[in-house]
């Protein structure tokens, strides 16, 4: 495990990280001053130990909201205030330079967006009370509550996205991932919540519906071309799906794989099945037996990795179930389990109201407390 202590740096200051990677890290800090805001955008080199102004703004607005998107030479800064309009900045993450400024208007008030990737960007728009109609039919026909709209940076257009799956997904059901430097997307399209469906199944006899949950996935370049073709459906392929007897649910990605958890309501049997993108093909990494008492299963998105943790009186026990060798154990009272890394280092949430983190190795059997924030991301730990 790789351990980042960079609280000399960041002590006593508002930060949020947004960017860490193998020779960097980015964050943004903000200060309330004289009534308004300042947005400063920075940058810590992980060989120097030194950090670096990439560039700051001032709101004047103190109502506006930033939302921040790093990628491998830009920064994306798109700041809003809930309103029909938002404002998008492209930095350049070298010179701080701005590559693009723009103002985007759009129907409806300010939901939330997700960037697919450096030039494309995904907006929803929630209903207003000046285009409350408007929404109301635009549901009656597609059912969608939002509309979205697909934003490209590189030529400052915006287009309508006339494809319901993406409109109702929003941007917590629509995950990212590439594969042999292709960008994919994993579209998370479940019928209803679990507890729901299986309601369903059970009074199935009364119900001649297509209930059904499925994960699809598409090729970000075929999604965004579709979109600004102006088509009604976008170019997907099902890679798992669960009709009225079972259901299907995204667990996290993984190199080439996309994981899920698959549960068959009559025998109650659940597996963590695993879709390999490269080579389209399908396997079962475990079978999940029903939990004992005081036992859960901790699962981590990405990278992917699922443990079995056992509280007991003195110690809780951890176990590797998927992409995990772990077997081991720590004591109660250095707090909740975040993760275990390298079958070894387990990473604690310490009990108590301020912010503090208890890295315990379970080979030397000592432990150490830091009382700081900290963000977590695989492997690797930065304590700020």
């Amino acid at each position: 495990m790789t351990v980042i202590d960079i609280r000399n740096i960041f002590s006593d200051r508002n930060i949020q990280l947004v960017d860490v990677n193998a020779t960097h890290i980015y964050y943004i800090e903000e200060k309330n001053e004289e009534s308004h805001n300042d947005l400063f955008i920075l940058e810590y080199n992980r060989s120097s130990r030194k950090e670096r102004l990439v560039t700051n703004y001032s709101l004047e607005d103190p109502t506006f909201v930033s939302h921040v998107f790093a990628f491998e030479k830009t920064i994306v800064l798109i700041l809003e205030n809930g309103s029909n309009s938002l404002w998008l900045i492209e930095i350049d993450k070298k010179s701080g330079g701005e590559l693009n400024r723009r103002k985007i208007v759009c129907t409806g008030a300010f939901k939330e967006c997700m960037a697919l990737d450096s030039q494309h960007i995904l907006i929803y728009m929630a209903p207003d009370q000046a285009n409350a109609i408007v929404f109301q039919k635009y549901k009656e026909v597609t059912g969608c509550d939002c509309l979205c709209y697909l934003y490209n940076v590189k030529t400052n257009q915006k287009y309508f996205v006339k494809a319901p799956l993406i409109a109702k997904l929003g941007c917590d059901s629509i995950k990212k991932m590439t594969v042999h430097g292709d960008n994919y997307l994993v579209l998370l399209d479940p019928f209803a919540e679990e507890s729901i469906k299986e309601n369903y199944f059970r009074e199935q006899r009364w119900i001649n519906a297509d209930i059904r949950d499925n994960i699809w996935l598409c090729r970000t370049e075929e999604v965004v071309s579709d979109i600004e073709a102006g088509l009604d459906t976008v170019t997907k392929r099902c890679i798992a799906s669960a009709d009225i007897k079972a259901l299907v649910r995204y667990m996290g990605t993984d190199g080439d794989k996309v994981y899920f958890r698959a549960k068959e309501f009559r025998s109650g049997t659940e597996k963590i099945c695993s879709y390999d993108v490269f080579v389209n093909s399908l396997a079962v990494e475990a079978t999940l037996e029903p939990p004992a008492a005081d036992t859960v299963y901790l699962v981590e998105e990405r990278p992917f990795r699922v443990f079995s943790v056992h509280t007991g009186k003195e110690k809780t026990f951890i176990k590797g179930i998927v992409n995990s060798e772990a077997e081991v154990s720590y004591p109660n009272e250095l707090g909740s389990l975040l993760t275990c890394a390298d079958n070894r280092y387990v990473v604690t949430n310490a009990p108590g109201d301020a912010p503090a983190y208890n890295i315990y190795d379970s080979v030397q059997d000592k432990h150490e407390s830091y009382p700081c924030h900290c963000y977590l991301k695989g492997s690797t730990l930065v304590l700020f």
